[in-house]
């Protein structure tokens, strides 16, 4: 192996090593989760301003969140790469129930259907979404 051959690696090695450093840095790859109801609260409230959640039904593997606010509303947060996204569950959105999982698809295509596994409280969040026009 020459001296040329020697750099190259050692150049390419700490390359590799630099953009590791920099993925993990910023936080690219991450598996974000809503660790809790408060945490669940604060996105909702930062997704919408003066929206004051006060009940939480956290997915079991905290991907995902429906809060809802003292007036009856009720906003979807969910894990968006490595991030949070959240969107008003409203009456244009479908719900449908199964056992212990509530499936609710927004009506905004890319943000996609979302299956929260709510245990036993799945069925009394779908009778609150009832309200909603939900069947």
């Amino acid at each position: 192996m020459s001296l040329n051959d020697v750099i190259q690696l050692g150049a390419s090695l700490l390359a590799v090593l630099f953009v590791a450093w920099l993925v993990k840095r910023m936080g690219l790859g991450s598996d974000p989760r809503i660790a809790d109801a408060d945490h669940a609260i604060r996105l909702a409230d930062e997704a919408e301003a003066g929206f004051n959640g006060i009940e939480v039904a956290r997915d079991r593997a905290g991907f995902a969140a429906i809060v809802r606010n003292a007036e009856g509303r009720m906003m979807l947060v969910r894990a968006h790469g490595n991030h949070f996204a959240a969107r008003p569950v409203d009456a244009a959105t479908v719900g449908r129930l199964d056992k212990d999982f509530l499936t609710l698809t927004m009506p905004e295509k890319t943000f996609g259907s979302v299956t929260l596994q709510l245990g036993k409280d799945a069925g009394m969040w779908a009778s609150r979404m009832r309200d909603l026009n939900f069947g």
